[in-house]
């Protein structure tokens, strides 16, 4: 009888053991911005911030997500596995390579390792500032190649969506540069601006954009983003960015924003691109 209960306290022991390991393993390797992708691996990355909390990723992309959507959040430092040895480095202090075969962003221990690699793959060598800024506009170039398919808008977005997702600001008094993303499951979201659709798609790399449509600067009609017009830059600051970037419905109405106020004329892609290199500026 005693070798029996011994035997169920051994067994129940080691069923205890396993769920609190399959409970701490899940919690500490599943990426935190992308969800279902696991850290863990070649490409984690640590954010460690300053009130002690830690952010565990798959990647430096979904960490640029996670830097911007959590701004606020002040940054002690960022960890990364080294390239081959997988160590743990301090990001800022590694010497990084963008791979221009793959597109890949390695970090190194020591320069010389870093210029052998980029050697033999035709790397670029950088900085962690220059690194991040090419993270970020990577994440501008994902969104441009998804193409999401032209369609209109049905009933009232404002109402549905009155306030920003991330950032609480009433779409209504924001109607000039409001967003609509529309995804392929269904779902939508209402965000203030180019900025905030940025974090969406950004945050959620699983999920598929079918519609993404602006609110036109002097109408706040939405507009298919793919067909408006837009301006990039100016006088005028842009809605949770540095730059502005404005959606108009014709040439003409573009061009007569561009003679009060500056800028250039652009197209959704390139001002996606901006929306994320403003990220990286506004957090760096």
């Amino acid at each position: 009888m005693k070798t029996v209960k011994a035997l169920a306290g051994i067994v129940m022991g080691t069923i205890i053991f396993a769920f609190l390991y399959a409970s701490v393993h899940a919690e500490t390797t599943a990426c935190r911005t992308c969800e279902g992708v696991t850290a863990g691996s070649p490409r984690e990355v640590r954010i460690e911030y300053r009130d002690g909390t830690v952010r565990a990723v798959c990647g430096l992309r979904c960490a640029g997500a996670a830097l911007a959507a959590y701004r606020d959040k002040r940054v002690e430092k960022i960890r990364v596995r080294e390239h081959g040895t997988g160590n743990l480095l301090d990001a800022a202090k590694a010497v990084w390579v963008i791979d221009t075969g793959t597109g890949a962003f390695e970090p190194f221990s020591g320069r010389q390792e870093a210029e052998a690699f980029s050697a033999a793959r035709g790397g670029r060598v950088v900085n962690y500032a220059d690194m991040m800024a090419a993270v970020f506009s990577s994440m501008g170039d994902r969104v441009r190649d998804m193409k999401p398919r032209i369609g209109v808008v049905t009933g009232d977005d404002i109402a549905r969506h009155p306030d920003c997702l991330y950032c609480g600001m009433d779409r209504k008094k924001f109607a000039f540069s409001r967003v609509l993303l529309k995804y392929s499951d269904g779902t939508e979201v209402g965000l203030c601006s180019l900025h905030c659709a940025g974090l969406d798609l950004a945050l959620h790399p699983e999920k598929q954009p079918g519609q993404i449509f602006a609110g036109a600067y002097d109408t706040g009609k939405l507009l298919d983003a793919e067909k408006a017009v837009w301006v990039l830059g100016g006088s005028k600051y842009g809605v949770m960015s540095l730059r502005g970037k404005w959606a108009f419905e014709t040439r003409d109405a573009a061009a007569a924003f561009m003679r009060d106020f500056g800028g250039v004329p652009s197209d959704f892609g390139a001002v996606m691109r901006a929306a994320y290199e403003d990220m990286w500026e506004i957090i760096r």
